[in-house]
């Protein structure tokens, strides 16, 4: 967008889910990250609907801007709220959980890590600390956020498949379909091509969804994300989506 069209600022509202804006400055122009519409990893059925009402919010505050590029993220968040900062194990340290903020807590955790690796004392050590009890602080967050677990597990392990065939997948398109008993999660390929992975997850075995936005096969339980191909795109998930056999995809 055209230089100082909005302030040099990091923005953000009240709304929920919240709308946030941020800056970066260029010679001739600036490049505005403008985002929201925040929901569980692969429990939004409307990416696209949200995808357009980010578009829609953002050229209504500044008319003038072009659209470039859209993508979505995951924010890890911990059951207190805190980021887990500190030592792991010998040698090791973690620094996760900043819940969005990373441009703070990213900072804040370079200095405890230093800290720790020169045998200072760090007054936020214990706060932050990775084996803190956070469970009791955040319980009933906790409580909320792994209800999800056995709802989507036992729903979609009961619940009928969305084809039951693979031409019933078109191009372009990811799906999960019933074959040969199992649900298998088949995208076709704009050129026809045809890929058939496991639809279960390989980190607690719930049944995976395709975002049609992202091209991914996201996990509603825990929030994996898999590549069309089953490839990790991120955790818990360590494992590939099972390949399913020559034998088995022949039908």
């Amino acid at each position: 967008m055209p230089r100082d069209s909005v302030p040099d600022a990091l923005l953000w509202d009240t709304a929920d889910p919240y709308h946030y804006l941020r800056l970066d400055r260029h010679r001739d122009h600036d490049i505005v990250v403008f985002g929201g519409e925040d929901h569980k990893t692969g429990q939004a059925s409307d990416s696209h609907a949200r995808y357009e009402r980010l578009e829609d919010a953002i050229a209504s505050r500044i008319p003038t801007i072009d659209l470039t590029h859209r993508w979505s993220g995951q924010v890890i968040e911990t059951p207190d709220g805190l980021p887990y900062i500190g030592q792991m194990t010998d040698h090791q340290y973690a620094a996760t959980g900043f819940g969005g903020n990373g441009m703070t807590f990213g900072t804040l955790a370079a200095i405890m890590i230093a800290d720790a690796i020169s045998g200072r004392s760090n007054p936020w050590a214990e706060l932050f600390d990775p084996g803190r009890a956070a469970i009791r602080r955040g319980l009933w967050e906790y409580l909320k956020e792994n209800a999800d677990y056995p709802y989507y597990m036992v729903r979609d392990r009961f619940a009928g498949a969305e084809g039951r065939s693979q031409r019933s997948v078109k191009r372009g398109q990811g799906k999960v379909i019933d074959h040969h008993g199992a649900k298998v999660a088949a995208y076709r390929a704009p050129d026809g091509a045809l890929t058939l992975r496991s639809a279960i997850c390989t980190h607690m075995a719930c049944v995976v969804r395709w975002n049609d936005a992202e091209r991914t096969w996201d996990c509603p339980c825990h929030g994996s994300r898999f590549r069309s191909d089953g490839g990790v795109i991120s955790g818990p998930a360590e494992k590939p989506l099972a390949e399913i056999s020559r034998d088995e995809s022949s039908h």
